[in-house]
């Protein structure tokens, strides 16, 4: 094993995660990488007309919310690698469908071990809501550490 990838949210979970993905990178003296996926940033800069009583702060032409999120995802991930005390641990914000994101920047990377959690929701939920941990694995070419972050 040579490149490790974290995949993270904000969720408190999320450094159980990173720990745990950190800790076998270490053992397997393999490079860290941890991402964090911005899904649908772009929703956030649509021009809304007001409804409801209710104008949106955001327009087609305000497209630094999304700058914000991105900036955001980057502190998030450089607190967490400061977090694990690697500074060789690279970080990487991504765009997109959360599972598709992973997947591909695990291939254009070469990757070979992704690291994620799981939320455990329930079957029904997953049905209807989808579950980024379950799409990775059914998609998946590379192996997967899953870490069950229920309580």
């Amino acid at each position: 094993m040579k490149k490790i990838c974290i995949a993270l949210d904000y969720s408190p979970s999320a450094e159980k995660v990173a720990e745990t993905g950190h800790a076998y990178a270490k053992a397997l003296g393999a490079k860290t990488a941890l991402v964090h996926v911005i899904s649908d940033a772009v929703y956030y800069a649509m021009d809304y007309a007001p409804f409801m009583g209710y104008e949106s702060p955001f327009n087609s032409t305000n497209f630094e919310v999304v700058e914000e999120l991105r900036k955001g995802a980057e502190k998030f991930l450089t607190a967490t690698a400061e977090h694990l005390g690697g500074k060789d641990i690279s970080t990487a914000v991504l765009e997109g469908d959360t599972a598709d994101a992973i997947l591909e920047y695990a291939v254009e990377n070469h990757i070979d071990l992704l690291v994620l959690g799981t939320h455990s929701h329930s079957t029904l939920e997953n049905v209807l809501m989808g579950n980024t941990a379950v799409k990775v694995v059914r998609h998946a070419k590379i192996p997967l550490l899953i870490v069950p972050t229920r309580k």
